[in-house]
């Protein structure tokens, strides 16, 4: 590889870490939880109830981190499985 287009490879290597650990800390409890049931298969209603939140926060929630993940770069399309892959493997704590 050339000396430029590596140096640029590791920029943008540099830039998506930095995204996905911004993204990641910045996850507050109930966001965690969301990830964690949505992980376990549950639907965005049964999170609801499990969560005793409004089914509105979850669905916004969920497609929100979709859409930020996805305008990052760092999922390869907007997609629900493609998130919690991502958080899989950032190491984001999956249990409720």
């Amino acid at each position: 590889m050339r000396t430029k287009a590596r140096i640029r490879y590791r920029k943008q290597e540099r830039i998506h870490r930095q995204a996905s650990e911004r993204i990641a800390t910045a996850l507050n409890a109930d966001q965690r939880r969301i990830l964690a049931l949505s992980h376990q298969e549950y639907a965005p209603g049964e999170i609801a109830r499990e969560l005793a939140l409004p089914i509105e926060y979850v669905r916004h929630f969920m497609q929100g981190l979709t859409q930020r993940l996805a305008h990052d770069g760092l999922i390869p399309s907007p997609d629900w499985q493609h998130v919690l892959r991502w958080a899989v493997r950032e190491g984001v704590r999956l249990e409720p």
